[in-house]
């Protein structure tokens, strides 16, 4: 056989594999799902939120009664609380620094009957603080302070009066920790796929967010595969679902001299699941599909969608305004979204 030959056989055997790996990307006891496993898909027409004062670059919202409170840290104050009756501001909380009582990096646990809780993930430090305190107070203080044993990334929840937070580890990606800030269990492993990654690429090919439902399940939601992973709070999984495209991104290590570090691999990239929140007995997820490399891509996503807690799919909410966070006001069946397009907005939408 000739060298021409022998090149023309190679090429075309590696067009097959990556051909034949495209489509058969897999995962470990997991669960297909495609679009046509939802019950139904809905329209959603959003409203724009015309605030009396300039929404900036915010990263994060909470509702809780008939206000809505911003997270905007590019600001002097990281909290900016909005009256939804009058869409007025009722105020700005919390200075940005490193004071006792300062933050840098807030992310919402979530609010309680009486309290609301944050934790700034800078520091790896929550903040507990009366309702009433932190609405009507400019100054307000936390009635509890705990500072983590251990630094946690990313996002922390809370789970079963405990905290659930991401962690830099070459084999788990999830420590719970008591509110003590005792750490005592380290959980969810990456997922095994038919793709073989070293420990750097499985850490950014990985990239996930989570969200719980406060008593026993925690939701993992990746951002670069179309993958979700349920976990009871004992560690054990109980439901891996991969879809509805099936799809794994690809990324590649390399080294220069003393620099490390994994970048994506041209034609191989998608986005996929953002932002999961929890609405009472479902939770809710954002959903991508597209390719990273396609001109004009966007990481905002004009499709939401809703599974049980033990895994099983909803309903389709098709966004008419796309929105890369939001929160849901599960008693009035309303979801408050962030837009940057084409400039920061807030949308609302209603749900049934």
């Amino acid at each position: 056989m000739n060298t021409m030959k022998i090149s023309l056989l190679i090429f075309f055997i590696s067009i097959f594999s990556i051909f034949s790996c495209s489509h058969n990307n897999t995962y470990e006891e997991s669960k297909q799902f495609t679009i046509n496993d939802f019950n139904k898909s809905e329209d959603l027409k959003g409203v724009i939120l015309n605030f009396d004062s300039m929404i900036m670059r915010p990263t994060g919202l909470m509702v809780t009664d008939s206000f809505l409170i911003i997270i905007e840290p590019s600001m002097d104050k990281l909290f900016t609380i909005f009256n939804l009756k009058d869409k007025k501001a009722i105020g700005k909380r919390i200075n940005k620094g490193q004071g006792p009582e300062d933050m840098i990096r807030p992310r919402f646990l979530g609010a309680k009957a009486n309290v609301i809780q944050i934790m700034d993930m800078a520091t790896s430090t929550m903040f507990e603080y009366e309702k009433t305190e932190f609405i009507n107070n400019t100054d307000p203080k936390p009635i509890y302070r705990i500072k983590l044993e251990y630094p946690i990334f990313i996002d922390a929840e809370i789970v079963n009066n405990n905290i659930v937070g991401f962690f830099d580890d070459n084999l788990y990606q999830l420590k719970l920790f008591d509110l003590q800030g005792k750490e005592f269990s380290k959980f969810a492993p990456f997922p095994t796929s038919n793709i073989p990654f070293t420990e750097m690429e499985k850490k950014e090919v990985f990239y996930m967010n989570f969200t719980t439902n406060g008593i026993d399940k925690i939701v993992l939601c990746y951002y670069m595969t179309d993958l979700i992973e349920i976990y009871n709070i004992d560690g054990s999984l109980k439901k891996r679902l991969h879809g509805p495209d099936q799809f794994i991104s690809r990324v590649k290590e390399y080294h220069d001299g003393e620099i490390s570090g994994s970048s994506p691999v041209k034609g191989s990239n998608r986005d996929a699941f953002f932002s999961p929140e929890k609405a009472g007995d479902e939770f809710f997820v954002l959903y991508n599909g597209g390719s990273i490399d396609d001109p004009g891509h966007s990481s905002s996503c004009n499709q939401l969608f809703t599974f049980t807690w033990d895994g099983t799919p909803q309903k389709i909410y098709n966004l008419n305004n796309p929105i890369f966070s939001f929160t849901v006001d599960e008693i009035n069946k309303t979801i408050y979204g962030i837009s940057n397009t084409p400039e920061y907005h807030i949308v609302e939408y209603k749900y049934k």
